[in-house]
């Protein structure tokens, strides 16, 4: 493509351009702060109509934002781990990073990465705090636990299916020690008690957003998803026509095998693990749901793990075909293939009115 090309090396404080002619030869190099009057400094050295690229890191999305506002639309962002091969170089350092990547926009050879826009990036930011929540929330109640049993009166609290039900916590409170492990407990209570009332506006704002997706609510068509898993999934996904078939979604979730493929000789690894881990975290916590609601994904389940001997790969082989079944729906607008009508009529109706989830 005859035109300029800009590639910038990122940096927290300071980032480094190399800006290559349409034939490829350095014209400039220099570095800028990441400031506004940095990214104002760029916009002098820099035509608006050049091709500007960059590595996906924390500092992208501000940049990203910056040169819009200063008209620059020939915007790329490369993928991190794709581009591993620098990583590698013997010659590392700035003033070669930053030309490798304008070479490779130059020769367009630079895998892309996906920016979420302002308010995709909002919507995702209150899905993961909410399951980072819900991960500190887990591990305090295992502490808890924890703490009542080697103190020896977990077993006096009342048998209920929820370790954390009301009647429980009302004994819990309730308990007395006449020392100093009653100031542990109650600490321990009082923190609990404060994570999860954090979880309320965070959920109320999640549902809001559910109720205007038509992405959401067709997930939650699917028995064992609730709107916050359906939220949390949609938000990665994003528009399911960027990717060309569902192998690429798998890929992107990085549930697919590692390959190191030689002549003839086809070898296969553990899963890539590509992408992100809350993604692959929803994706093993719908599996875990289904599998426990759904008599067909059940057996698909138990039939991998026959014939591999292996629970973990029978959940891995089994986020893969929800993947393609993810895939299929958002392609087609396809409801879920078993799905419960009526289950689905009532998660609606809950989605509408206080947003009570039901699996």
């Amino acid at each position: 493509m005859n035109s300029i090309v800009a590639g910038i090396d990122l940096g927290d404080r300071e980032s480094l351009t190399t800006v290559l002619s349409p034939i490829g030869d350095v014209t400039d190099r220099f570095t800028f702060p990441m400031s506004e009057e940095g990214y104002a400094y760029f916009a002098n050295r820099v035509p608006k109509e050049a091709r500007v690229a960059f590595e996906s890191t924390i500092m992208a999305y501000p940049i990203m934002r910056a040169l819009r506002g200063h008209g620059y639309t020939d915007i790329t962002v490369a993928h991190p781990k794709e581009l591993a091969w620098i990583v590698r170089s013997k010659k590392k350092n700035d003033r070669a990073d930053s030309l490798k990547i304008a070479k490779l926009h130059m020769a367009g050879m630079l895998p892309e990465s996906r920016l979420l826009d302002r308010d995709a990036q909002i919507v995702r930011d209150l899905l993961v705090q909410r399951a980072k929540l819900g991960v500190e929330i887990g591990r305090l109640k295992n502490s808890v636990i924890g703490y009542l049993k080697r103190e020896g009166v977990y077993d006096s609290l009342p048998r209920t299916g929820d370790s954390f039900s009301v009647k429980r916590r009302q004994a819990i409170h309730l308990l007395r020690f006449n020392d100093n492990r009653d100031l542990v407990l109650g600490t321990m209570i009082d923190r609990l008690e404060f994570l999860e009332k954090q979880c309320a506006p965070l959920e109320d704002k999640v549902r809001e957003n559910a109720r205007l997706s038509d992405d959401v609510r067709l997930l939650m068509t699917i028995t064992g998803v609730d709107f916050y898993l359906a939220s949390l999934i949609s938000s990665f996904i994003g528009d399911v026509n960027r990717f060309p078939s569902d192998d690429h979604l798998a890929s992107f979730f990085g549930i697919v095998p590692t390959s190191r493929d030689s002549a003839n000789v086809k070898r296969r690894g553990k899963m890539t693990k590509d992408g992100s881990s809350t993604a692959r975290w929803a994706l093993s916590i719908i599996v875990d749901t289904v599998v426990q609601h759904n008599e067909p994904v059940k057996d698909y389940y138990r039939s991998v793990k026959k014939r591999t001997g292996s629970g973990k790969l029978a959940h891995v082989a089994t986020m893969r075909k929800l993947t393609r079944m993810f895939y299929h729906m958002l392609k087609t607008r396809d409801h879920w293939k078993w799905e419960n009508t009526l289950l689905t009529e009532r998660k609606m109706s809950r989605l509408q009115l206080d947003g009570g989830v039901v699996s």
